[in-house]
C-alpha cells in the first residue's frame, strides 16, 4: 500500500528545469515569472523528512541573478502571480554536501511551499 501511495505522489509532481519537481497547488492569474523578472514570494521550507526550517518567509529576487538557490529559482519560473506551488529540490540545486550549519544537513532534499505574491517583468536573457 505504501508503494502505491508513493507512486501516486510522484504522478502529481512534474519535473522541471534541472530536475526540480513541482506541483501547482493553485494556478495564479497574474503575470508569468520568467528569467529577468523580479518576483516577491512567501515561502515555507522543510526537509524532505518533514523537519521545518522556515515558515512564512517573504523574499524578493530577480530570476536569473542567482540570489536564491538554483532549485528555488527554477521552481518559481513559469508560475503566475497569485499561484501556489510545492517545489522539491535535490541537493545538487541547493546546498550540496555543505548544508547550512544548525538547520540543513549535507545532501538534503528541500521542500518549498511557495506563494507568488507579485511579478515585475524584466528583460529576458
Amino acid at each position: 500500500m505504501v508503494r502505491v501511495i508513493a507512486n501516486v505522489r510522484q504522478l502529481c509532481m512534474q519535473r522541471g528545469r534541472g530536475g526540480v519537481e513541482y506541483e501547482d497547488v493553485v494556478v495564479g492569474e497574474g503575470e508569468v515569472a520568467r528569467r529577468g523578472s523580479t518576483v516577491e514570494i512567501e515561502y515555507s521550507l522543510s526537509l524532505n523528512r518533514g523537519n521545518s526550517v522556515k515558515e512564512n518567509t517573504k523574499y524578493s529576487f530577480r530570476l536569473g541573478e542567482r540570489r536564491a538557490i538554483a532549485g528555488l529559482e527554477y521552481g518559481v519560473e513559469g508560475m503566475r502571480a497569485g499561484g501556489a506551488r510545492k517545489i522539491r529540490v535535490g541537493p545538487h540545486l541547493a546546498y550540496r554536501d555543505k548544508g547550512v550549519p544548525d538547520s540543513i544537513p549535507a545532501n538534503a532534499v528541500l521542500e518549498f511551499r511557495v506563494f507568488l505574491i507579485s511579478v515585475q517583468p524584466g528583460t529576458s536573457e
